[in-house]
């Protein structure tokens, strides 16, 4: 019988278009996946640059401070030392009286 036939082929069209659109949506998902990775990339790149120079920026500013520190504490030791050569007799005089050695 033809009504059917109709039937049948009504099916087989609503299966095709069924296919169709179901293959068009997961090419859509696809095409919409692969542009937001790539976005996604690109953010974790700016990121990593972004990161990366603030990194470089604190350790170079962490290098200066560094150096300066070294340098006060060269300073500071060399002070050290020239006061004590400066006043080395007296420091020793002054122990001997407080140990009371001062003959």
């Amino acid at each position: 019988m033809k009504i059917f036939e109709w039937v049948e082929e009504i099916e087989g069209i609503y299966e095709d278009l069924v296919d169709k659109t179901r293959n068009e949506s997961l090419k859509e998902i696809q095409k919409e996946r692969n542009i937001q990775d790539k976005l996604l990339e690109e953010t974790t790149r700016k990121n990593q640059e972004i990161i990366k120079e603030a990194l470089n920026t604190v350790s170079k500013i962490l290098s200066e401070e560094s150096a300066k520190f070294e340098e006060l504490l060269t300073n500071l030791n060399n002070n050290i030392e020239k006061y004590y050569y400066d006043n080395r007799n007296e420091l020793i005089n002054t122990m001997f009286k407080e140990l009371g050695f001062d003959f």
